[in-house]
């Protein structure tokens, strides 16, 4: 009778997940906000369930996991449809398949007739959402859109099909990382579940709607800096740093964690990590050296930082502050400054860091800084999308802190602003989104839980 229920709940559990990946993949709208949430909430409350379930045994964790693996294939045969994000990675893969630098020029200037270029079609660059910027992407991407634009030069959807497939083999080898490898290394003196924190990651549904399902490259950065992490704690320092370069040559974040990395590893041989890291991202970023490139590249760093604003929490704090004192939006000028305070943020998180094999009670672990390091960029950007929330979710999975899988539930909110058709921040929905999010981080400093425990624990 109990191996029935234990059948019957695995059998409803993937059906009612499949049905949801279906719906929020191929039918599901970011203006029908009200359909989202309740497929999302649907999706994120099973999720929750199967994490507080005492009684699965590692059998079912393993089932939980591979529905994971089968939930995100299903998403390989659709275009996104809450990220335009993809079409400027086909516009780049195909100026590179065709030899032309993606930092050179903005896609305006493509659309002139003396400089049209094969594949760079007016549809392609009415569905960019900035078309007046340089690319910002560094160069491991630039190689998948490259490659999806060799194999498919004019096919929209075979194109997103290639970079899926990319994301999907990174994903598989995070759940790898996770489950036999980094999980086991950093839990088993605490007794925590080899494969829990692989299941957490699993089903987890930001994950799998932003990565596999919208195109997201953060997917490729996690799997990169997870196994730079389970290096380091393996002694291997030579093969960290390559692993941290090609996740900065994904997105450029981890260089935030150059401080605490070499807190935790010691003046020598952090020193020695920094320079080796150094020299590979020198090597991988080659292609960007051109001052023209650099600049142009910087440009666009600059007005992002200086002028998108999405789903914020203490930016809108100071913004409405500096508003009520001078009657301005003073968004362009606090950018710097709180770029500052979390550079500072993060020295005074890379000094209370527990160096290795060292006692330091008080401190903080190596993944433990990196994800509150994660967290202080996050609070003071302009800028949080959904999808920026899956590298916090991801580290939080070996540290005792559980406000990041919240998150990943409650960040949802944020596409309340698309609802309808028009962008309208909702500030009644971010005052709620990050009241809970710090509420219960404020809750899990002062629980003070034993580190690095789960509530998911097989019983056979």
């Amino acid at each position: 009778m109990f191996g029935a229920s234990i059948l019957f709940l695995r059998i409803a559990v993937s059906a009612a997940l499949c049905a949801l990946t279906v719906f929020l993949g191929y039918f599901a709208r970011r203006t029908d906000f009200g359909t989202y949430l309740t497929a999302y909430s649907l999706f994120f409350g099973v999720y929750v369930y199967l994490l507080y379930r005492r009684d699965l045994t590692a059998r079912d964790i393993r089932w939980y996991i591979g529905l994971g693996i089968f939930l995100r294939c299903l998403l390989l045969f659709h275009l996104p449809n809450f990220s335009d994000d993809i079409y400027r990675f086909l516009w780049d893969g195909r100026l590179l398949a065709h030899g032309i630098h993606p930092f050179s020029q903005v896609p305006a200037y493509f659309m002139e007739p003396q400089h049209a270029v094969p594949g760079l079609t007016t549809e392609l660059f009415s569905k960019l959402n900035s078309p007046g910027y340089f690319t910002v992407y560094p160069p491991v991407c630039q190689s998948v859109f490259a490659l999806s634009a060799w194999l498919f030069p004019t096919s929209i959807a075979g194109g997103v099909f290639v970079m899926k497939l990319f994301l999907l083999g990174c994903e598989l080898g995070t759940m790898y990382l996770i489950g036999r490898r980094l999980g086991a290394n950093v839990s088993q003196e605490k007794g925590a579940p080899v494969f829990a924190a692989a299941l957490a990651y699993a089903l987890n549904p930001l994950l799998i709607m932003e990565i596999t399902g919208n195109c997201h490259f953060e997917g490729a950065m996690i799997c990169f800096l997870l196994a730079g992490i389970f290096a380091l704690h393996n002694g291997r320092i030579n093969g960290a740093a390559l692993w941290f370069a090609l996740a900065t040559a994904v997105k450029i974040l981890p260089l935030m964690f150059l401080p605490i990395v070499w807190r935790w590893l010691g003046w020598r041989r952090g020193l020695w990590f920094c320079a080796v890291f150094g020299l590979l991202s020198l090597i991988l970023f080659a292609p960007l050296l051109d001052m023209q490139v650099l600049s142009n590249m910087g440009a666009s760093l600059e007005l992002y930082f200086r002028q998108f604003q999405f789903n914020a929490s203490v930016y809108y704090i100071v913004r409405e502050i500096g508003r009520w004192r001078t009657g301005y939006d003073l968004g362009s000028l606090m950018g710097p400054w709180l770029g500052l305070a979390t550079g500072v943020g993060v020295l005074l998180l890379a000094a209370v860091t527990k160096p290795d094999g060292r006692p330091g009670a008080g401190k903080l672990d190596l993944a433990e800084s990196m994800l509150f390091a994660v967290l202080l960029y996050l609070s003071f950007s302009a800028t949080v999308h959904p999808w920026y929330v899956t590298v916090p979710l991801a580290l939080g999975l070996f540290t005792r802190w559980r406000f990041a899988a919240l998150w990943s539930g409650l960040v949802g909110l944020s596409y309340s602003h698309y609802a309808g058709g028009a962008y309208l921040e909702k500030f009644g929905l971010i005052t709620l989104e990050y009241t809970l999010l710090w509420g219960f981080i404020f809750w899990e400093i002062r629980k003070a839980r034993t580190a690095y425990s789960f509530p998911l624990s097989p019983t056979k």
